[in-house]
């Protein structure tokens, strides 16, 4: 197992280790001065039981317990730094002089910066197999001395993320919508990443809106998205990403995946308008046919966006392909049952639609030669050209 050095700084803490006059201060510093760390904390805690008010106490105990950690290895250290911390803690509350309140705070700065940059360089270094368990190790150490500290938190939640330990990044981050002082939009945004990995999808769904209420992020935005795309809330995913264009116009992306929400409610538009035609309700007709021009002029319009931008992107070339076949197939199957003034119509849109749809089949098949689907659905298409729209 690769091993990550860790500093010590036990001379430099030990070095001019008086505190007190007491007795049992100069004991103890005799004892550290002599490495007997084990003796030197059981004599605190003798006195401390004595003497809890003593705010000395408490900050000789935090200062060994530092001390003593660097003896152990990473996995081990974590009792002695929660330790330290609420030893730190005690003694602030009891009232150590401002000397002191700032040596506490550059100790526990420079051990969390030790073990923190530890775990961030095991997590990034991929040369040895025990990485995970050692980045993990090391920032629930960084975790321990800084419980305030997100950028800690964050580390470890994707070190778990990684070694498959989901229900332990999900802890992580409750842990530490618990500690901070206020709430987290980033805290929020993993778990609402991490409920959406877990198939919790209203869960997600609840996490990404605290995320958003926070402070207005594209990432937590997207995963709403994708939370409401999941739970099958298409129209709730479309007014989103109205907002989200309005706010990234040159996100490609945005446009793709709004053009497809865009169709999706463009479909059930569609099946609406055959069963008004069947049910001869000309009102529904009239507001289901204006309802579906607009929705279908916005669906092409991102879709055909998102293409241009990148006209070799396969996703985006497939979607125009699926969107222009589907419209066939509906406007086709709604020819049966239209309004004779519509079918002249309906039948224009249906041989358009299909022209569209061969010549994004046919591009799918120069970008992908090897998958033969894409040259036989162009082939059917065309085929169906010939049988329906030759006079």
């Amino acid at each position: 197992m690769k091993m990550i050095s860790f500093t010590r700084w036990a001379v430099i803490i030990a070095f001019g280790f008086s505190l007190g006059c007491s007795n049992t201060l100069k004991t103890v510093e005799s004892l550290v001065q002599e490495e007997a760390y084990f003796q030197a904390l059981k004599e605190l805690e003798e006195s401390l039981e004595r003497r809890p008010e003593s705010e000395l106490l408490w900050f000789a105990q935090g200062r060994i317990h530092l001390i003593y950690s660097e003896t152990d290895e990473p996995i081990q250290r974590t009792y002695h730094y929660q330790t330290a911390y609420n030893s730190f803690e005690e003694a602030r509350r009891l009232g150590i002089d401002s000397t002191q309140s700032v040596e506490i705070d550059n100790l526990l700065q420079r051990y969390w910066a030790q073990e923190h940059n530890a775990g961030i360089h095991a997590l990034e270094n991929g040369e040895y197999d025990d990485r995970l368990r050692d980045a993990a190790s090391h920032l629930r150490n960084a975790v321990a001395l800084k419980p305030n500290e997100i950028s800690s938190y964050i580390a470890l939640t994707n070190a778990y993320y990684s070694a498959d330990k989901i229900k332990l990044a999900v802890k992580t981050l409750r842990d530490a919508e618990e500690n901070l002082d206020t709430p987290n939009a980033q805290i929020y945004e993993k778990l609402g990443f991490l409920s959406l990995e877990q198939g919790k999808i209203e869960d997600a769904i609840t996490f990404y809106q605290r995320s958003i209420d926070i402070i207005d992020n594209k990432n937590a935005a997207f995963g709403l998205v994708n939370a409401y795309i999941s739970n099958g809330e298409s129209l709730k995913a479309v007014d989103l990403l109205t907002g989200l264009l309005t706010r990234y116009p040159n996100e490609t992306d945005i446009n793709h995946v709004y053009g497809v929400q865009l169709n999706i409610v463009l479909d059930g538009y569609l099946t609406q308008l055959h069963q008004a035609y069947k049910d001869d309700n000309s009102v529904e007709v009239k507001q289901l046919r204006q309802a579906i021009e607009n929705m279908m002029e916005g669906a092409e319009g991102q879709l055909t966006q998102a293409y241009k931008n990148d006209i070799s992107n396969t996703s985006f070339v497939e979607s125009l392909a699926i969107f222009y076949n589907n419209l066939t197939s509906k406007y086709l199957e709604m020819l049966e049952v239209a309004y004779t003034e519509h079918v002249d119509i309906m039948s224009d849109s249906a041989a358009e639609y299909l022209d569209k749809a061969i010549t994004y089949y046919k591009r799918m098949e120069q970008l992908r030669p090897n998958e033969k689907e894409y040259a036989k659905k162009a082939e059917n298409l065309g085929e169906l050209r010939i049988v329906l729209f030759t006079y």
